[in-house]
């Protein structure tokens, strides 16, 4: 008889994790498949959501070394625009309240 060593293992979807901390995450960025085909918007909100889990790099593993290329992408345009009206917003609203 051969006796296999085993480890137990789970999964989680960056839905699944978002608003939770994990103290140690394995993740592969460079062939995320949650994010394969989705437009570079949801491919930065789903490795944002990945990697912000964690409180510090030391629990963060990786299953393949990344490069640079691998994380090209970013938030919408529409998203960046409506962040800096918001914060114009916020600004003269405290002015108009501080006086």
């Amino acid at each position: 008889m051969t006796q296999v060593p085993m480890c137990l293992g789970f999964c989680l979807t960056d839905y699944k994790v978002q608003g939770e901390t994990l103290p140690i995450a394995i993740l592969d960025i460079k062939h995320n498949s949650t994010s394969k085909g989705k437009n570079p918007h949801k491919r930065f909100c789903s490795t944002y959501v990945q990697l912000s889990r964690l409180p510090s790099l030391e629990g963060l593993h990786l299953l393949q070394r990344i490069e640079m290329k691998d994380l090209q992408f970013g938030p919408d345009h529409q998203l960046l625009a409506e962040m800096q009206r918001l914060e114009e917003l916020q600004r003269d609203t405290i002015a108009a309240w501080v006086g």
